[in-house]
């Protein structure tokens, strides 16, 4: 009966981001600017999917953001929620520095590629390089960027390495670091299977800002070991 149920769901999800997609080119079309699909998508999209999916979920931390800055967002990576979950829960606009293999995945790479999302080819470090660049741009004109700093997840239990970029990125862009946990996701879509869909409590904390100021190549490792400790403490 779950796998029926969860068919159901996708069926729905995937209709409702089909018309998301149509709503959110007609507005680019109107507007030149995927500003109006980045709102649709926090405001209109994925509201309705953690509907659909049963998904209750509770924010926690939001005095720690001050929404007239800018930051790189650095998450835990549980499961297919988690970008829905951040796009709904977090009250400031911002892209995804995401893996270029989203892009394959129906529905959900449509309408990331639609708002503007960033994508990176870690096989090819030319390419990576090249999207870095173009993510610390958007972050020296205000915009903010979410990235999964362990690149993907695997049902391991805690967290997976972290990978350097984001907080390379930190120190080119001068941006502050805005650490978050994600809690319970795989427990309502659970990691590498889409017939196992429950309804469920889902939490996203966010901890305090961590300052790059003067940040130097030299203190990378350190600026990536309080990063995670941050996230690790707000996973307990």
């Amino acid at each position: 009966m779950i796998k029926f149920i969860s068919v159901l769901k996708l069926i729905t999800m995937g209709v409702w981001t089909l018309i998301i997609i149509n709503f959110a080119f007609i507005a680019i079309l109107i507007t030149f600017n995927n500003k109006s699909a980045i709102w649709i998508a926090h405001h209109i999209w994925t509201p309705f999917l953690l509907f659909v999916l049963g998904a209750k979920m509770k924010v926690i931390g939001l005095e720690n953001i001050d929404p007239t800055k800018n930051y790189i967002i650095l998450a835990n990576h549980t499961s297919n929620l988690d970008i829905p979950m951040l796009t709904a829960g977090l009250p400031i606009p911002f892209y995804y520095l995401a893996k270029k293999e989203m892009q394959k995945i129906p529905f959900l790479g449509w309408i990331m590629m639609a708002a503007g999302i960033i994508f990176i080819d870690r096989e090819n470090k030319m390419k990576a390089i090249k999207s870095l660049r173009k993510a610390g741009n958007k972050i020296k004109k205000g915009k903010s960027v979410m990235i999964f700093p362990e690149g993907t997840f695997d049902g391991s239990e805690g967290l997976l390495p972290f990978k350097k970029g984001a907080f390379h990125l930190a120190m080119h862009a001068d941006s502050d670091i805005l650490p978050i946990a994600i809690v319970n996701a795989e427990e309502v879509w659970p990691e590498h299977t889409n017939l196992f869909l429950k309804p469920g409590k889902v939490e996203l904390r966010i901890g305090e800002v961590i300052s790059t100021h003067n940040l130097t190549k030299e203190g990378i490792d350190a600026l990536s070991k309080k990063t995670r400790k941050s996230i690790e403490q707000l996973l307990e």
